[in-house]
């Protein structure tokens, strides 16, 4: 895990995106034991893991306009 924090998150090269992992990470942490013990990522690992990132940036952006939009209302 703590590989894949320091290969995978460094290489995302938008803030918000290391954010969005960032997000995830309480989750994933919750789950490690589970993570480790299935061994290696594959390339389709990989491309839902950057899934799941861009979901959890987009979450994150909608959660933000909404919060402007009270502010507003």
């Amino acid at each position: 895990m703590t590989q894949l924090r320091r290969s995978y998150r460094e290489a995302l090269k938008d803030d918000e995106m290391q954010r969005a992992f960032d997000g995830l990470w309480p989750a994933w942490s919750g789950e490690q034991a589970a993570m480790i013990y299935a061994g290696v990522l594959s390339a389709l690992d990989l491309l839902l893991l950057t899934a799941a990132v861009d979901n959890r940036r987009e979450i994150e952006e909608l959660r933000r306009r909404v919060e402007e939009l009270e502010r507003e209302g």
